[in-house]
């Protein structure tokens, strides 16, 4: 088919429709991201929270606004957003946005078919059923910035009744605006434990029933919340390329959030709150159970000789080895928030035998021929899986071998070195 003819032509048009369409959603998520980032988290959402809202609704309700109810929202949000705007600009940005959703569902009323065709301009019932909590996160967008603060202060305070007496003063009369403040909050709070043991001296017991009836609820759900959404990392992000910073900073955030948590789950197993735990535990060791069974596998790919065709250093495998060492020992500094620890000890284990071997034949020869590039990326390599598998110490042990090495080579090549004979000396 030629370039000019039907066919083509209507595959480009696709093509440049489905462009503009990731275009415009890139620049709806940039909007809301700016607009109520710290209440929002990205699927998978096993347990829905009142102060936690999926990224993809409120992309769904922006896009609804824009293209059905009020054009001019986008022109506004990009002034409020850009160089220009202010604080105020934005808060009356958002205050609109929530008053349109509320004329939206007012309009609806009672009206079933008119109710069906809102759910549908908007993505679904699931969202439909979520539209109160979007508007009110909209609705409270300047009360977003003190939670955040609040949350921020919170890990300054170092005396237990000066934290007591933050916690009392946290506004809990309006459930469904605390739960949004609340989880602005703990996104901010870098010592989950510590909040926890104070709510639960605050509470007088250890149980869900306690905690909800001091009116701590939203803490649990909010911990719960960001636990979940450490989950999209090991699904959208977690290639050989991927940020295994990212993803080791992830697994330690969800550890120490379900380690709070447990402070309640471990004596309530029954609640709503333990059950909720269990399965974001099996959901996050079924993530990364795949990834950490192939650590063992793409290090002796890596540090071996290919078996066909030219020696040469495959730095793709190289990567994805170290990545997985890396995942490996976030795992283990993680493992009782998971359900990898058979696992988990296996490819511990194997992993040291295979690294002491395959590190000793490269070391060896590097000894053999220290001016190989190939043997000397193959020895670096495996040093640095050492070092992260191991200890750093035992990896400067592999260095001096290295080093010994190399000077021997040095000394041996100045040894047998031609002499130059200057003529008439």
């Amino acid at each position: 088919m030629s370039p000019g003819q039907p066919g083509s032509t209507s595959a480009k048009n696709a093509d440049a429709a489905a462009e503009a369409k990731s275009a415009d959603d890139q620049h709806a998520a940039e909007i809301i991201e700016a607009l109520i980032g710290p209440v929002l988290v990205r699927q998978p959402v096993l347990f829905p929270s009142e102060g936690a809202i999926d990224r993809e609704h409120a992309i769904s309700v922006w896009t609804w606004l824009v293209r059905d109810v009020e054009p001019s929202l986008l022109p506004e949000a990009q002034g409020a957003l850009g160089a220009r705007g202010n604080p105020q600009s934005r808060a009356a940005l958002c205050g609109k946005i929530s008053d349109l959703i509320g004329r939206g569902v007012l309009q609806a009323g009672d009206d079933a078919d008119l109710d069906r065709r809102l759910s549908i301009q908007m993505g679904g019932e699931t969202v439909r059923g979520r539209l109160g909590q979007i508007r009110n996160a909209f609705r409270y967008y300047q009360l977003l910035s003190k939670a955040v603060a609040f949350g921020r202060a919170v890990n300054a305070i170092r005396d237990e009744s000066s934290l007591k007496l933050a916690l009392k003063s946290f506004p809990l009369n309006e459930p469904g605006v605390a739960a949004l403040m609340m989880h602005a909050a703990v996104g901010q709070i870098s010592n989950p434990n510590r909040l926890l043991c104070v709510i639960l001296n605050l509470s007088g017991g250890e149980t869900q029933a306690a905690v909800t009836r001091a009116g701590f609820a939203p803490v649990l759900e909010a911990l719960i919340a960001h636990a979940q959404n450490q989950l999209w990392v090991f699904i959208y992000s977690f290639g050989t390329f991927s940020d295994i910073d990212m993803a080791c900073r992830a697994l330690e955030r969800y550890h120490r959030l379900v380690r709070a948590v447990s402070n309640i789950t471990e004596d309530d197993k029954n609640c709503e709150w333990a059950k909720k735990i269990a399965g974001l535990t099996r959901r996050m060791s079924e993530l990364i159970e795949p990834r950490l069974t192939t650590v063992d596998a793409h290090i002796r790919q890596a540090l071996r000789k290919p078996r066909a065709g030219p020696d040469r250093v495959d730095t793709d495998l190289l990567l994805e080895a170290l990545n997985g060492l890396y995942l490996m020992v976030a795992v283990r500094a993680a493992r009782d928030a998971l359900a990898l620890n058979s696992v988990l000890n296996n490819v511990w284990n194997e992993t040291a035998n295979v690294l002491e071997v395959l590190v000793s034949r490269n070391l060896e020869a590097f000894r053999q021929d220290p001016q190989s590039d190939v043997v000397a990326q193959r020895l670096n390599a495996g040093i640095k899986m050492a070092e992260v598998r191991f200890n750093p110490e035992y990896a400067d042990i592999l260095k001096r071998a290295r080093d010994g090495a190399s000077r021997r080579a040095g000394d041996a090549d100045q040894q047998f070195a031609p002499v130059s004979v200057t003529p008439g000396a």
